[in-house]
């Protein structure tokens, strides 16, 4: 037998092998958020690529037919109602207001599960699925797609998660020392703090228990009506066999996991490939380095203020440095010299060069994640969302500057520009974070693909299953214990002071009998 024959034989035993394991997945995809899509995209994309069969429902369909991959599109103009305008009102509210206005916009779970294709899925007799993914933000009520195709539930969360998003899989979230993602603070919290992080906390538990959940149990119930036996929200979400967060220890603090919450920060991010040359030219031809800056997709060139657009130019025509500038409008006037715009740059490949100096961003997760692994210090300007967080955490760590969007003048830029760059430990805790982030023992997708691949061999992997999801809310704080041993102290207090009560008055009635006698006689 030839060497080429055997070969042969071996791929198409491997295809086989390979095809006998792979899983039908259904994948919902309902933010119509780029940065949430990439996330999700890319680890459905690795799964197609291994042979499993993959459908995605979502705003963000391939422009290529991939194999093994099918796309469910949905209609992005039925969403206008819960536009930007909405994220950017809330960026001036309070914690507790941020929090209300996304329960309330979780109602665009609707405008997805009303959609023809969608519903022809759901009340479709021959589709069957092996796992079901979605996302962990504001749309409890698409839970409903695991318990129609009878699949085991796979959440994945773009950001490191919530506290009650934890509570899916009974992941412990101590109020003490894990900050909200809505409040701005650190791992070592002050007295004040830790009270505002609490009572957050025990908001959004009580907010959801009494309107948010009952709100989407209403809607899941409405669009899965076809299924009589249909469990409550709470129990479909508590069936959750495996977590995925998008975080890492290098930008996110240490919290206690439980085995089905599992971290992939960074599964997104790819080997940096070969540059357009033009692009590669300008970067190799930059003896004082390069700045790159996007604000990503938090604020497109007709939202940005004139005032705030003008402080940014005044800033880059003070820097020797070269400048990369993603940006819609390529025709600003009075453009400096050193400044480059364009609509569309490969972030992550720019990054990886070596002449980057500094990134400044909006700080959203997935930069954040990216100049972590490539080693690039940050100045950020956060809009909305967990942005603000992410950029305390870069200060807190050391390798980035916060710069107020409502501050953004040519004066605060400049400094924390120039404070960046001229400052040496900027870049080496950034460097250090790199290596620390690339420490580990398998790369992020690939843990999420094993993950994802164990809960389909172990048919929703049961024995993941934390105790805590079948206790009582007093049972899992021991309240009850607490009072069965309040109650013990309390008993044996009071038996002590009857007692000692009752041998007083023994002592008291003794004494009092031989003085009485004394009398007597003297009389």
């Amino acid at each position: 037998m030839s060497g080429e024959s055997c070969w042969w034989k071996a791929a198409v035993l491997f295809v086989i092998l390979s095809s006998s394991h792979a899983a039908r997945i259904l994948a919902v995809i309902p933010m119509p958020v780029k940065s949430h899509s990439i996330v999700f995209l890319s680890l459905m994309e690795e799964l197609a690529a291994r042979q499993h069969q993959v459908t995605v429902i979502s705003y963000f369909p391939q422009e290529k037919p991939r194999p093994n991959y099918t796309d469910i599109p949905l209609d992005k103009e039925k969403l206008k109602q819960f536009g930007r305008r909405d994220m950017f009102a809330m960026n001036d509210m309070s914690s507790f207001m941020k929090l209300s206005m996304l329960w309330i916009i979780g109602n665009f779970c609707g405008i997805i599960l009303e959609e023809p294709q969608v519903q022809q899925l759901i009340h479709s007799k021959d589709q069957q699925f092996d796992l079901v993914i979605t996302e962990a933000f504001f749309n409890e009520a698409l839970f409903g797609f695991a318990h129609v195709f009878k699949a085991p539930l796979i959440v994945l969360c773009p950001f490191g998660g919530t506290h009650w998003m934890g509570h899916m899989v009974g992941n412990p979230s101590p109020f003490a020392y894990v900050p909200d993602i809505f409040l701005s603070y650190g791992d070592h919290m002050t007295f004040i703090q830790r009270l505002h992080n609490t009572v957050l906390g025990v908001y959004a538990l009580l907010g959801r228990a009494l309107f948010y959940i009952p709100q989407q149990n209403a809607i899941m119930r409405k669009y899965f009506n076809h299924s009589e036996s249909l469990p409550s929200l709470w129990e479909v979400q508590h069936k959750t066999a495996l977590f995925l967060a998008n975080s890492h220890v290098s930008v996110n603090y240490p919290r206690p996991l439980v085995p089905n919450f599992i971290e992939v920060g960074g599964m997104h991010i790819k080997p940096p490939k070969k540059l357009p040359q033009d692009l590669q030219n300008y970067l190799d031809d930059a003896p004082d380095g390069v700045i790159y800056f996007s604000m990503g997709s938090a604020l497109r060139s007709t939202e940005f203020p004139e005032i705030k657009r003008r402080a940014l130019l005044d800033t880059f025509s003070k820097l020797k440095q070269k400048v990369l500038w993603k940006w819609e409008d390529d025709n600003l006037p009075d453009q400096p010299p050193n400044l480059r715009i364009s609509k569309w740059f490969p972030q992550a490949d720019i990054l990886a060069h070596p002449n980057i100096k500094l990134f400044i961003t909006h700080g959203g997760l997935l930069s954040t994640l990216e100049t972590i692994y490539h080693g690039v210090p940050i100045v950020g300007i956060p809009v909305f969302g967990d942005q603000q967080m992410n950029m305390v955490r870069a200060e807190t760590a050391g390798f980035g500057i916060l710069v107020e969007y409502s501050n953004l003048t040519t004066e605060s830029l400049h400094w924390a520009v120039t404070e960046v760059l001229q400052q040496p430990r900027y870049r080496e805790n950034a460097k250090r974070l790199s290596r620390i982030y690339r420490d580990q023992p398998e790369s992020p997708m690939e843990r999420a693909v094993y993950w994802v691949e164990y809960i389909h061999r172990h048919r929703g992997a049961p024995h993941l299953r934390s105790a805590a999801l079948d206790l009582a809310w007093y049972q899992y704080f021991l309240l009850d214990v607490m009072a069965v041993i309040l109650a013990v102290v309390i008993s044996v207090v009071l038996f002590i002071y009857v007692v000692i009560k009752t041998v007083i008055r023994m002592l008291k009635s003794m004494l009092a009998k031989p003085s009485r006698q004394t009398k007597k006689k003297k009389n």
